[in-house]
């Protein structure tokens, strides 16, 4: 059971709006908010899937939680014990279950512990790491752009320490450009206990072109480029990507940027409307993707594809897609200005933590 302080920091009105409790998620330790009214009545809970749900729909993300809280949680009640709410946590795949009293009003929040919620996940990551840096020249000119060092640690490293916290033990790296050094690094996996194996492009194929050459694989497959660190929660996206029975799921991510001048709208000639330095925001490719094994025979062979493509093949044929909000920590190392600004946030740190 967690402290009442950290119970209330938890606690949301119906009336937040969803941009606001997005953020609030993210910077919580614990993924989950309270939806009560002003009696501390439990009318629903929020979590960050109900949010990527909400982005999924087009919903307005300046609309209240209320509309988009699951309003039917399961809930303890307060005479059962921890230890038999948590078995049918781990039998319902539930991280949070709220505890109420006979009125409905809330008096605790049970969690599942970290060793419980991490399962070993029999999906298979490929790791697309076959490209030549050209943006990051001179850095790429003898090291392969995954093997370029933030914290200490190689970027692809980290990717892969942050997958393993999550479950993964089965990894594919697509290598071309300087592949053998990657190969070298890693070997075959065991000094990390997990396996690696290599599929190696002969010229580059893209995001998505290499894939074409995994063996047959039974289970969804989690792919991410390979200059990212984020600590999104890659075991929540295959759950999703699960629960919602797509054919491939996209990470996103919110973007937004201010014109830093009036904005002038015309009609006929004459001024419509002005508008002092708007806002724009938009949702953006992520570069994390889960993909069902039947998507494989929309690859061309041997040629080049992104995952973008791929996506579009999958639309155009009317496969269902969806998308994953990141909120958390994302930053692409493939302009030298963010490897630069990733090196200073993870300065002395030799984890992503």
């Amino acid at each position: 059971m967690i402290s009442e302080t950290t119970l209330n920091s938890l606690v949301i009105a119906p009336s937040l709006n969803i941009r606001s409790a997005a953020r609030a998620i993210q910077s919580a330790e614990i993924k989950i908010l309270l939806v009560c009214g002003d009696d501390r009545r439990l009318l629903g809970t929020l979590t960050d899937g109900d949010i990527r749900r909400a982005v999924s729909n087009g919903d307005d993300l300046d609309g209240p939680v209320g509309s988009i809280m699951n309003k039917t949680p399961k809930v303890a009640r307060p005479d059962e014990s921890e230890e038999i709410l948590r078995a049918r946590m781990r039998a319902s795949v539930i991280r949070h279950m709220p505890r109420v009293d006979r009125d409905g009003h809330l008096v605790g929040l049970v969690l599942l512990g970290h060793m419980d919620d991490v399962r070993q996940r029999d999906s298979a990551v490929v790791l697309m790491a076959g490209g030549r840096g050209s943006r990051l020249m001179p850095l790429t000119a003898n090291k392969p752009k995954p093997l370029l060092e933030v914290g200490k640690k190689p970027v692809i490293e980290r990717q892969i320490e942050q997958l393993i916290d999550h479950g993964f033990h089965r990894f594919y790296i697509s290598v071309n450009y300087l592949g053998h050094m990657i190969e070298e690094h890693f070997g075959d996996g065991s000094r990390l206990n997990i396996e690696i194996e290599y599929i190696r492009e002969t010229e580059p194929l893209g995001t998505a072109g290499s894939l074409f050459l995994l063996p047959p694989q039974k289970h969804p497959i989690v792919v991410m480029n390979g200059d990212i660190i984020t600590k999104a929660d890659f075991g929540r996206m295959l759950d999703y990507f699960t629960e919602e029975g797509v054919a491939a799921t996209m990470a996103v991510r919110e973007h937004h940027y201010t014109v830093p001048y009036g904005c002038v709208s015309m009609d006929n000639g004459r001024i419509a409307s002005l508008d002092e330095k708007p806002t724009f925001r938009h949702l953006i490719n992520a570069g994390v993707y889960v993909i069902a094994p039947h998507t494989l025979e929309h690859l061309p062979r041997g040629q080049f594809f992104d995952m973008p493509q791929l996506f579009e093949a999958l639309i155009s044929k009317e496969h269902p897609t969806n998308s994953f909000l990141v909120s958390e920590e994302w930053i692409d190392i493939g302009h030298k200005d963010d490897l630069m600004w990733a090196q200073k946030v993870f300065a002395g740190d030799d984890k992503l933590d």
